[in-house]
């Protein structure tokens, strides 16, 4: 419900009373955090979470190494347990355990949209009572795409002047079809790798829903002009978009210190970080690589993958694959290596292409990568277009040939990252959200003189 105007201030201006929900977790607490910082936080709606008394905590008793470490991780220090509410744990926690045993992973797409629809209809009830009561009153929610069409619908029936906010994590699928399906014709090799990553995009379930979230939500929160674009191609009005991008831990990703290089001193480490995975782009970068003589340039692949998968078993002579590692262990990695790589089809933002900022080195990203806007070409990296081999070979030829601009352009790269730390995310995003309650509120007062 939308308070009066002097009601909605800042601790200058205005200060909304938002709700954040998400019934798993993405970059939620960096946004619920960053709202309780500047008082605009409400609660903060979830369903795994590790606090006293929780069925998480309980959970994490029983787990041993790496599993225990995520489940102790599945908190916030920015958020008050206070603010906390859970709804759906035993569910949401059910969901994590399909996702990662093998005989319920079949399950894992019924129990995630199942959890996501109860956890929709539990939060809709909490806002709908706190404004009829009056008691906390919500003012807007933030929730994630993917998540989003039962809590919105019920919103716009019953708590209809409750604002509603979709935070975009990724791309529209609707506008990335079209990008898988000529990816498909494109790299045949791969097309049932990419099928099985993104059949969501040609699932009429999934579509349905994501048209309805769509149709629902009053405005978006997106992380790059990419996503942005995806939106207006499903008839998103850009005055319904705000742009808020992503940040990096600048900390722990320190930059590298750097060695004098000349042509052919010794083979340059490109790096990938994200997986074997087409929606990465990842059949371009191995052929791509496949062209390069080894004792000029190498490349390393950071995360999941399958040593024994048909289509990328031809290139395990020329390409270092790492197996899944542990965040905390990327910095170290990224530091060890030259230039990082991201030849992705679609991106929200590449985290992965910021941090490797943060750690000083250059970048050569896609078009797509949601990090477009951000690169200066040539000075601190490279764009180039998706499904093209020949445009990253002419780029990773461009370091061998001239080893010694990986400095200034790392260098470069890294002043580019400092201006997008989280606490700049954190800025952003309040400025975000006041301007959205600015809006509402003028159209109130708009409709209330007619």
């Amino acid at each position: 419900m939308m308070r009066r105007k002097s009601d909605i201030k800042d601790r200058k201006e205005i200060s909304g009373r938002i709700l954040v929900a998400h019934p798993a977790q993405q970059h939620s607490y960096r946004l619920a955090g960053a709202l309780e910082k500047t008082g605009m936080l409400s609660k903060y709606a979830t369903t795994v979470y590790y606090r006293k008394f929780s069925f998480t905590a309980l959970a994490a008793k029983c787990l041993r190494g790496d599993f225990r470490v995520k489940a102790m991780n599945r908190r916030c220090g920015d958020i008050p347990d206070k603010k906390v509410i859970q709804f759906c744990e035993i569910e949401g926690l059910l969901k994590l355990v399909a996702l990662n045993t093998r005989f319920l992973k079949r399950q894992y797409r019924t129990i995630k949209y199942h959890t996501a629809d109860r956890f929709a209809r539990k939060v809709a009830g909490y806002v709908v009572r706190c404004n009829r009561k009056t008691v906390d009153p919500v003012d807007a929610v933030i929730t994630y795409d993917d998540t989003s069409p039962l809590l919105f619908e019920i919103l716009a029936r019953k708590s209809p002047d409750t604002i509603r906010i979709m935070d975009m994590s990724a791309a529209n699928i609707l506008y990335m079809r079209h990008i898988y399906e000529e990816d498909i014709l494109r790299a045949p090799a791969f097309a049932q790798r990419l099928r099985e990553e993104r059949k969501i995009c040609w699932d009429p379930f999934t579509i349905r829903r994501t048209k309805r979230e769509l149709r629902r939500a009053q405005y978006f929160l997106v992380p790059s002009e990419f996503v942005g674009r995806s939106l207006e191609y499903s008839g998103v009005r850009k005055e319904q978009i705000f742009y808020c991008p992503y940040g990096v831990d600048t900390e722990a990703f320190s930059p590298k210190e750097y060695e004098e290089l000349v042509p052919g001193s010794r083979p340059l480490e490109f790096i990938y970080v994200g997986g074997v995975k087409e929606l990465k782009g990842i059949s371009y970068l191995l052929n791509a690589f496949a062209k390069i003589p080894r004792e000029q340039a190498f490349l390393t692949v950071v995360g999941k993958y399958d040593p024994d998968g048909k289509d990328t078993a031809p290139f395990a002579e020329f390409v270092n694959f790492t197996g899944p590692v542990l965040h905390s262990e990327v910095p170290v990695l990224l530091r060890r290596a030259d230039v990082f790589i991201l030849p992705s089809l679609g991106e929200g933002m590449a985290l992965s292409a910021i941090e490797a900022a943060s750690c000083g080195l250059p970048l050569i990203l896609s078009e797509n990568s949601g990090m477009r806007e951000i690169i200066e070409e040539g000075k601190n990296g490279f764009v180039v277009p998706i499904q093209s081999t020949e445009a990253l070979i002419g780029k990773i030829r461009f370091f061998i040939r001239h080893p010694e601009q990986i400095r200034p352009m790392g260098e470069r790269a890294r002043e580019m990252a400092e201006r997008y730390t989280w606490q700049e995310y954190s800025a952003r995003v309040r400025q975000c959200c006041i301007n959205i309650l600015r809006r509402e509120q003028e159209n109130a007062s708009k409709n209330e003189i007619q």
